[in-house]
């Protein structure tokens, strides 16, 4: 019995990794902005995370100019979105 359970396993192994390497040419491809969701801490909530979803174009803005303000907080020159 153990015998026969590791060569179903090992069959599917092998034969799992080349199914996945053929592409599908019927399936459509999948939208480039689709959804992606982020939880975020919420401070002071007793609940302590929040879902925030934008499309992946808006996380890479959103992404880049958080990373703006951190190297111009990090580099003493202030940010084109910064008050004084």
């Amino acid at each position: 019995m153990r015998f026969k359970m590791m060569a179903l396993i090992a069959a599917t192994m092998f034969t799992v990794p080349a199914l996945a390497a053929t592409p599908a040419q019927d399936s459509p491809q999948p939208p480039k902005d689709k959804k992606i969701c982020r939880r975020e801490p919420v401070t002071g909530s007793i609940v302590p995370y929040k879902s925030v979803c934008h499309t992946r174009s808006e996380w890479v803005s959103i992404d880049a100019d958080n990373a703006r303000t951190v190297d111009s907080m990090t580099s003493g020159r202030p940010t084109a979105t910064s008050r004084p």
